[in-house]
């Protein structure tokens, strides 16, 4: 009996260990490194630092579009991101960010109001070849429908099924202006919106957000 009582004893103590482990906020392995690039995509939030676990990565704001070069910082799981507005320390939007080590991820700032989020997302950093330029989309609009495809100004398929607050995967174009057609799955109507002067070699995340006046816009981030 007593040997039963000590191994149910054992077996509870590692499950609340590992319980414990799971939900602790800014878990930080120490021992390992990722990279981080910041973005502010809200065009309403007005300048924005930003901290990681408690450590602030970008200390002078980024505005609307702007985004910081890859910040080396500690890997972990459950790492508190904060956006605050430039100056103070209000919290314009918070969330979590869980990584590992010796990957590159990018960490954006979307949406307006009561609808502002941080939202994060894996990068490959892997050179396109023959003058080709690596893009992946992400739509952050909050207007448009939750689910939307994308097409090429030729009316080619680009994305035949893209969620809200989550990328397409990369796919490889050709260099200069790109045209594309955003529509929901099961609607006619559709935006048509330009991106101009992609450069061969570069890898860039295209995201879809709404403008101040409510329209859809789409901007870019360079990654290498």
């Amino acid at each position: 009996m007593k040997s039963i009582q000590k191994q149910l004893f054992t077996g509870l103590a590692l499950a609340l260990t590992l319980l414990s482990s799971a939900c602790k906020k800014n878990d930080i392995d120490n021992s390992g490194q990722f990279l981080l690039k910041v973005v502010n995509a809200s065009p309403t939030a007005g300048p924005q630092t930003f901290t990681l676990a408690g450590t602030i990565l970008v200390n002078t704001g980024l505005d609307y579009k702007e985004s910081s070069n890859y910040i080396s910082s500690p890997s972990g799981t459950r790492l508190v991101a904060e956006y605050k507005n430039q100056g103070t320390n209000s919290v314009f939007a918070s969330g979590e960010i869980w990584t590992a080590n010796n990957i590159s991820q990018t960490v954006y700032l979307a949406g307006q109001g009561s609808k502002a989020r941080v939202k994060v997302f894996t990068d490959d950093l892997a050179t396109p070849n023959n003058g080709q330029v690596k893009i992946k989309f992400i739509d952050f609009s909050d207007n448009g429908p939750s689910l939307v495809k994308i097409r090429n100004g030729s009316g080619d398929e680009l994305v035949g099924s893209l969620p809200r607050n989550e990328d397409s995967g990369y796919k490889y174009i050709s260099p200069g202006l790109l045209t594309v057609q955003i529509s929901g799955i099961t609607g006619n109507s559709s935006v048509t919106l330009s991106v101009p002067d992609l450069q061969a070699g570069k890898i860039y995340t295209i995201y879809f957000t709404d403008a101040a006046d409510g329209s859809m816009v789409a901007n870019t981030v360079l990654h290498n």
